[in-house]
Parts: structure tokens; sequence; C-alpha cells
């Protein structure tokens, strides 16, 4: 069912996710997202920004921040942190990943933090990120990805309940096998841990892809 405040996954998902990854932002992810953002320069888009956690480690060279957000809740979220945002410019806009609504190589840089896991179709979210971002320009990542050996099996053996609570969460989700076969050249790439509990088990992958 849909109406006005999205799907019920989307309003269920919106009232307990914020709360939970607080506690891996205090944990350090806060501290991730920092060092990570600050490469940011000139128009960028935000891809899946839900409720804001990235959104006050964006740098002063950022001068038109435009998130893209689905979701109602986080949407609304997301407008109570705006006094946070330090580009001179920015807009949040409900917009399909699939179906970008911006021109060709309209941003110098694009990004997306825990988000390739929930998009049942990554690789047409990378097309598009593909095709919005400049020549030359950056795709900042921070993505939890699939992981390896008996890991690897329980993430396989949960992704169904994950996915169904979660509002379509992939814990098996091979992100920088997806980056690789799209059009963009990983330049930088460090694999972590997500701080905090009970995420720390959840391997990720933060880095930079070039256009």
């Amino acid at each position: 069912m849909t109406d006005g405040a999205g799907t019920r996954a989307q309003r269920r998902f919106a009232r307990w996710y914020p709360d939970l990854m607080q506690r891996a932002e205090d944990a350090g992810q806060a501290e991730i997202r920092a060092r990570h953002l600050a490469a940011a320069r000139g128009r960028v888009l935000d891809l899946g920004t839900g409720n804001g956690f990235s959104v006050p480690h964006y740098p002063a060279a950022v001068t038109e921040l435009v998130m893209v957000e689905p979701n109602p809740g986080l949407r609304r979220r997301l407008q109570r942190r705006t006094a946070d945002i330090r580009a001179r410019a920015w807009e949040i806009v409900d917009g399909d990943a699939y179906d970008l609504p911006f021109a060709d190589a309209s941003f110098d840089t694009v990004s997306a933090s825990l988000v390739f896991c929930s998009l049942d179709r990554p690789e047409a979210a990378l097309a598009e990120l593909a095709r919005v971002v400049r020549p030359g320009g950056s795709f900042l990542f921070h993505e939890h990805v699939r992981g390896t050996g008996l890991l690897r099996v329980l993430h396989e053996v949960a992704t169904p309940l994950q996915s169904l609570i979660a509002d379509g969460c992939h814990l098996n989700r091979d992100f920088l096998g997806l980056l690789e076969s799209s059009a963009f050249r990983v330049t930088e790439v460090e694999r972590l841990r997500m701080p905090g509990p009970p995420a720390r088990v959840t391997p990720m992958v933060v880095g930079v892809a070039v256009r």
C-alpha cells in the first residue's frame, strides 16, 4: 500500500533506522564520513541522503548540494537538518535512482552512503550516476558489502529477512564488483568494519571512483 506518506515498508524503516544508525555514527562512522566527504567539490549530488547523516560533513568547497531521497519520512527528518549545510545552495529532491531528473554531466561530484544495498537495480543506478557526473568527476562511495568465509554464508542466509525488515537491504551485495563493471574507474578504496554494535560485523568499502 502506498500513500502520500510512502509505503508501509518506507514508514517502518524511517521510524527505526535513524536511531539505530546513530549508534554507529557515535562509534566512529561520523569520522569516516567526514574524512571521506572532504574530497567533495563544486555541484554535488548526494544519492539516498536519508535523514542526513552525511550533511554536516560536506566541506565549504561544495557550492551546491542536491540531496535525493525517495522516502517521505526520511525527507522530513532531512529537512530538519538543513541548518547543517555549508553549501551556498541546496535542494532536496524526491527522485528515482534509475531515472534522475538532471542533465548529463551536470555535477562535479556524486556520492552515496549505505544506499546501493537497498536498490533493486544497482547497475542502472550506477549508470545514472555516471550519466549525470561530468567527465573526470568523482563518485564518493561508502557502502557495506558482503563478507567472506563464514560471514558470507551468514549474509546469504540473512539477506531475505534483512531485505524484508530493512526496506530492501541486501547484506550479500557485491558493490565493488558492480562498480568495477560500471563506467567508473575505482581510484581509491579502503576496507573497514562498520563501527558500533551490532553492525561491527558488517564489512564496508569507502573510496573514490572517477568517471
